[in-house]
């Protein structure tokens, strides 16, 4: 767990992850920068689910280019977030 996006993103550079939960809101580096670093590194094969409190069309088709796997909305139940992740996980064959 890293407490922004700078710590994150220099995390995925020195160790090897199965996948990466991604907020859109970190401080230092947002989770769009993020993105675009991890693309631009070997890092670029990490599965990435974001995770936002954004349901913006533009925002999920930005993370969608940028090569986000899932985009899940956080939403203000915890039960229906725990509920949206675990389906996206079982999706990509995580759980």
């Amino acid at each position: 767990m890293a407490g922004d996006g700078e710590e994150a993103g220099q995390l995925a550079g020195k160790r090897r992850f199965d996948l990466l939960l991604l907020d859109l809101k970190m401080p230092r580096v947002d989770g769009f920068e993020l993105l675009e670093r991890l693309r631009e590194r070997a890092a670029s094969r990490l599965p990435v689910i974001v995770l936002s409190g954004s349901s913006l069309m533009a925002d999920r088709a930005r993370a969608d280019a940028l090569g986000a796997i899932e985009y899940v909305h956080k939403a203000l139940d915890f039960e229906e977030f725990r509920h949206e992740l675990k389906t996206a996980l079982g999706r990509r064959g995580f759980c």
